[in-house]
């Protein structure tokens, strides 16, 4: 086998594996790329736009030449930490296509996609194969272009400072370039489950915001709704009120003495972090200061709900988190 090798002109891919069986592609000397290098990286742009990749080969032999590709990523839990993912694939995404064509060249078009991945080409001409593996990755856009993005879009006023608070604007791991995976198959800057996002609305972080803001438009129709039962209000309080909603429950209780929205009195927060506080009403809380109650509790935040008893009855509260976002 090695022996063969050696005589190959332009020789495929091999693997590592002992005794496994390797289909060798060859061709002959006078078929051979000419772009892109192999295993060469392309980032999208980071407006989330493809740059323009081509592939290009030469050869003698006259065409009409077959072409096939296809692209594959293996999306892995990441956290939002800048780390080397494991453990296993939580979902593969691809796409493939083939066309026939009488040109040398092919600007990559995955039909308007923006997508990433290990990207695979092969080129038929006669009896012979060519193939070459090139990765797509993925670029950050800064907060400003997120903010300029978000405010152009219809009722998502405020959505840039829910991202920031979720995945602190990334849509993209900066350790490996790809897009943040949740363990429950959350993804992107939006960390979209539900509908399941496709190919596209993973790896555009705009397709990710618009895929996500779905749910902030229905929690701000709510507090709509909710604030426009007594009569007007503020750009602040509705901001308050969404946000609220979006991680818990109303923000506002109406005062009937002021006539006028007032934030809920009965909620302490821990300032040290962005969503917990506590239920003042409650006798074990009531009239203790915040920096006693985080001394008493904050042991037993780590365990989440497993770590709120009587002893301990700290609580998530959106109220806590609508203003940690907007209050800063």
């Amino acid at each position: 086998m090695t022996e063969k090798r050696q005589r190959v002109v332009n020789a495929g891919s091999t693997n590592s594996t002992q005794d496994s069986v390797v289909r060798v592609v060859s061709a002959p000397a006078t078929i051979s790329w000419v772009r892109p290098n192999d295993n060469s990286t392309i980032n999208i742009n980071t407006d989330a736009t493809l740059p323009e990749i081509i592939f290009e080969f030469t050869s003698e032999e006259p065409g009409p030449y077959q072409w096939a590709w296809s692209i594959v990523w293996d999306a892995k839990s990441s956290g939002l930490k800048e780390r080397a993912r494991t453990g296993s694939v939580l979902k593969k995404f691809s796409k493939s296509g083939s066309f026939v064509s009488s040109e040398k060249i092919w600007v990559v078009d995955f039909g308007g996609d923006v997508i990433g991945g290990k990207l695979t080409v092969k080129v038929k001409v006669g009896q012979a194969e060519i193939e070459r593996i090139i990765n797509i990755k993925g670029q950050n856009p800064s907060a400003e272009d997120i903010t300029t993005f978000v405010n152009n879009q219809e009722g998502l006023s405020g959505f840039d400072k829910l991202i920031a608070q979720e995945t602190h604007s990334k849509n993209f791991i900066n350790f490996d370039s790809e897009p943040i995976t949740s363990f429950d198959q959350g993804y992107g800057m939006t960390q979209i489950t539900n509908p399941a996002p496709t190919y596209t609305q993973v790896w555009s972080w705009k397709e990710n915001i618009l895929s996500g803001s779905s749910l902030y438009k229905q929690k701000q129709l709510e507090a709509k709704n909710y604030l426009g039962t007594h009569g007007s209000y503020t750009e602040e309080q509705l901001q308050h009120e969404t946000f609220s909603r979006w991680n818990g429950g109303a923000y506002h209780v109406w005062d009937p003495t002021l006539r006028q929205w007032t934030r809920k009195n009965n909620i302490l927060c821990d300032s040290q972090t962005g969503n917990i506080g506590w239920d003042t009403d409650n006798p074990t809380n009531a009239n203790n200061t915040e920096e006693v109650l985080h001394n008493r509790d904050s042991k037993q935040y780590p365990l989440g709900g497993s770590g709120q008893n009587e002893d301990h009855p700290w609580r998530y509260t959106g109220i806590c988190y609508a203003d940690h976002i907007l209050d800063e």
